[in-house]
């Protein structure tokens, strides 16, 4: 039986079971299909059709395991953050997936991430630069929980002098009381004015 491109509800391919149509990602028709091992997951229908995806991911991850005496970093930390960045990409109706933030195709890899990334630095994990982007290898970096927590959706930069910073990381630089920066940015102070040190009895 053809499977025609525009019209997959039902069909099975490999682990996959198309579920319904998924959202149009700009390169051709994409559906919501559940996996066997129970993940949910928009894949695009050229790739099913051609057989190039037969599963979420899961038994890619199978032969990784398998063949983990070839790599050896099963039980590493960095084996574990790529684990977690598939996880919270492919949950459906989860904050990745509802923003629509997933990973590059070649990170349903290890080896490939792992080439890209190398190994995790002590005391870092996976960031990515734009928050609101993908996880490729472009977009993330090794970074501290410093770093991470500059680095949020809810982060409020200030430019001054050709300098942007976070409100925490400007009143670190200036040893001001960060609660009184962002008192003052409330009030509509200007960069310069909500910048200026301030007396020792403000800044308690």
């Amino acid at each position: 039986m053809s499977k025609p491109l525009n019209n997959l509800q039902g069909f099975h391919f490999g682990s996959l079971t198309v579920l319904q149509l998924g959202k149009s990602h700009g390169n051709g028709a994409v559906w919501l299909c559940q996996c066997k091992c129970g993940t949910q997951k928009e894949i695009r229908a050229s790739d099913m059709v051609q057989g190039s995806v037969k599963s979420c991911g899961c038994e890619h991850i199978k032969r990784i395991a398998k063949a983990s005496t070839t790599h050896g970093m099963t039980n590493t930390r960095t084996y574990s953050i790529w684990q977690a960045m598939r996880l919270r990409c492919n949950r459906i109706n989860q904050d990745y997936s509802c923003r629509g933030i997933t990973y590059d195709e070649r990170w349903d890899s290890f080896e490939n991430f792992y080439l890209d990334m190398g190994e995790v630095p002590e005391g870092m994990s996976i960031d990515r630069i734009d928050v609101n982007g993908n996880y490729n290898k472009d977009n993330c970096r090794w970074a501290t929980q410093e770093q991470q927590a500059n680095n949020k959706r809810s982060s409020v930069f200030i430019e001054y002098n050709g300098k942007k910073q976070t409100v925490s990381q400007w009143a670190k630089e200036l040893k001001m009381n960060h609660h009184t920066l962002r008192s003052r940015l409330k009030k509509g102070l200007t960069a310069e004015q909500a910048l200026t040190p301030l007396p020792a009895e403000e800044q308690a």
